[in-house]
């Protein structure tokens, strides 16, 4: 599940107790769980108030010198602020995990959300854009963190059993987070369909949109 993927991810990042990762609290309970599965603390800032995306200005008040990661989330297929967010995680050296359950394939300036920061985590749950019943990807272009999430999704038992190297044990106790090979070759194949898939959807979100205008009080979407 992206659950799992995000708990895997917090993992390979070696955030541990005591730990802060900053992310934000419109989200899906379990953005703020993978923190506290390792007995880190999440800490919540602001959002914006059109895309209800994270906000850099209210993040990097929150920053101490606790804080070892960030969490932005592309709430229903809006982009966080990658390029501000990235800049203060590099000024703070901090790790960046994006949490793009909703957002599969779409696109912040040119680049896909959940491949900008150090990971990002995709869902493939039943009500998503992409599903395959249940399940999630982690994506990654650092080779050592690719080893320790592979590591933790499967016990981390590669480390004893074939002599795995990996420069950390941090988090290396692992957890069963296999996907069993039917809904991975189902979600390989709804990734060929994910331009029409979005297509649909967008459809459908502009009917929604165009009906909804006309009632005071009701909030849009930002496109």
């Amino acid at each position: 599940s992206a659950t799992s993927g995000l708990m895997a991810a917090v993992g390979a990042a070696g955030i541990g107790p005591g730990d802060e990762v900053i992310t934000t609290p419109w989200t899906m309970a379990a953005t703020a769980i993978a923190v506290v599965v390792y007995n880190a603390i999440p800490v919540f800032c602001d959002i914006e108030t059109d895309t209800f995306c994270m906000s850099p200005v209210s993040l990097e008040s929150k920053i101490t010198p606790r804080t070892k990661a960030i969490i932005p989330v592309h709430i229903y297929g809006h982009p966080a602020e990658m390029d501000e967010i990235m800049a203060i995680a590099k000024r703070h050296s901090l790790v960046v995990i994006e949490d793009a359950a909703q957002s599969p394939g779409i696109k912040y300036k040119g680049k896909i959300t959940g491949t900008i920061g150090d990971m990002g985590v995709s869902s493939l749950n039943c009500h998503k854009i992409i599903q395959t019943g249940e399940g999630g990807i982690v994506i990654t272009n650092n080779k050592e963190l690719a080893r320790r999430l592979q590591l933790i999704r499967n016990h981390a038992e590669a480390v004893i059993a074939t002599g795995m190297e990996v420069k950390s044990l941090v988090n290396m106790i692992g957890w069963n987070y296999r996907m069993n090979e039917i809904e991975a070759a189902i979600g390989r194949e709804q990734l060929k369909k994910l331009k029409s898939l979005i297509e649909r959807r967008k459809e459908l979100v502009d009917y929604l949109t165009e009906k909804l205008l006309k009632y005071d009080g009701l909030l849009t979407p930002v496109i």
